[in-house]
């Protein structure tokens, strides 16, 4: 009996130190998670981003960090940068090296990951990565949303054909390619994404020098695509290319050829150059915005044209007030659908996509125009960049309050320019 009775409080005895050994392992597991959430919430980093510049007369990349203005590291690239470019997520900046067949890359080290329920946010310091891209002229790098295209020219001389190959930070970070075509002849191309969809250009016999002159649709395949379709209507001397949400823009030595998509069917037309336009332009350049059916095409450099798919028309942006003004640096920015152009008075007019494309506002931002000028834009602020190559600086455009000021004076002369980092979110 007493036996059985030491049993019974021996277990009860156990039952109660288990219930509450239990209870503090709750308790430390909800301390825990109670962490874990605290800790979810600090990783949203607060930063105006990157600014990454090449050297005009090195090949060399320097980096500079945009919250206190200081340079944070400088690279050696093989050859002298041609082209420089964001990567779709914003963290690489694409060096583009056409005239030496090579692009490298180099991670701004601002960067986010997509963990389902939130974004996590990631600072460190930028490095060159070993990745690179060893292909005959690569050329135009076009980012459609969260992926790339860069359009390898290929070298007639050389019997090299040209290509596309598709991108994203992740296979970027990986050191691979998405996905890649080869095509019979080379050519100066562009290549469009829509989803699993590409459309990219074709060289026929009849061209009569290294631009295209149709255009087909691919799909893709895995790490491949499949020829789908080419479009009836010829482009010929096909250069320049956009996008927007039902429609694909390509010009043409005589119009622009509009290819609409519903689903998964594709459709050409034909939008012909006015007959008032200057002799010899045609559309060599196009802009657009999701936001908006209509595109901004640029002909030789000072015409702009507003086209509209929908209703098949072309018409003239009034913008300068004489001739004798012309455009000495632009830059389109299509998740705001802005078109930013420096004119040769100093000022800049911003061409807003959704009224028409016309100018919405134009202020003075440079009192020196006599020099070479290339542009970026900020995707964490409202941030125009301009880098001044004989000037040896850096101006900033606060966009906002609409005045400039010079942000970096540099001891070399800059380039190309691309700003990388955080975006901040926009409700559309």
């Amino acid at each position: 009996m007493y036996l059985k009775r030491f049993k019974l409080t021996s277990l009860v005895c156990t039952l109660t130190l288990l219930t509450a050994c239990n209870s503090e392992i709750d308790k430390m597991a909800a301390e825990q998670a109670k962490q874990k959430d605290n800790d979810h919430k600090h990783e949203t980093i607060s930063s105006k981003g990157r600014l990454a510049i090449s050297h005009a007369e090195h090949a060399t990349l320097s980096m500079f960090e945009l919250d206190k203005n200081q340079l944070l590291d400088t690279f050696n690239t093989t050859h002298i940068i041609d082209g420089l470019y964001a990567s779709p997520g914003l963290r690489y900046a694409v060096a583009v090296q056409r005239a030496n067949d090579l692009v490298e890359f180099i991670d701004g080290g601002l960067y986010q990951e997509d963990h389902g329920d939130h974004d996590h946010s990631y600072q460190t310091d930028p490095s060159m990565i070993s990745f690179n891209i060893s292909q005959a002229k690569p050329t135009h790098f076009d980012v459609n949303e969260d992926r790339a295209s860069l359009f390898i020219d290929g070298d007639n001389s050389l019997n090299i054909p040209a290509g596309f190959l598709i991108l994203d930070d992740h296979a970027i970070e990986q050191g691979k390619i998405v996905a890649e075509h080869t095509f019979e002849n080379a050519m100066h191309g562009t290549a469009q994404l829509r989803e699993d969809f590409v459309l990219t250009t074709h060289r026929s016999e009849a061209a009569t020098n290294t631009l295209p002159d149709f255009v087909d649709l691919y799909h893709q395949h895995g790490d491949h695509f499949h020829q789908e379709q080419r479009f009836e209507l010829n482009c010929p001397s096909l250069h320049g290319s956009a996008q927007n949400q039902d429609h694909i823009a390509f010009g043409c030595s005589d119009g622009v050829l509009v290819v609409t998509q519903s689903g998964e069917n594709f459709t050409n037309s034909k939008i012909a150059n006015l007959t008032n336009m200057p002799a010899g332009a045609r559309i060599g350049s196009l802009k657009s915005s999701h936001d908006s059916p209509l595109f901004i095409g640029n002909a030789q450099r000072n015409y702009f044209y507003f086209i509209d798919p929908e209703n098949q028309q072309m018409s003239e942006i009034t913008w300068r007030e004489n001739d004798s003004i012309s455009v000495i640096a632009s830059i389109a920015e299509q998740e705001e659908g802005h078109l930013y152009v420096i004119d040769s008075e100093g000022y800049l007019s911003i061409f807003a996509a959704e009224e028409k494309w016309q100018v919405t506002a134009r202020f003075k931002v440079l009192s020196q125009t006599d020099d070479t000028f290339n542009l970026a834009y900020s995707h964490a602020d409202e941030t125009l960049f301009i880098a001044a190559k004989q000037q040896q600086k850096i101006i900033a455009v606060d966009l906002h309050d609409q005045k400039a000021s010079t942000l970096l004076e540099l001891d070399f002369e800059p380039n190309k320019i691309t700003w990388l980092g955080i975006a901040q979110e926009h409700d559309h």
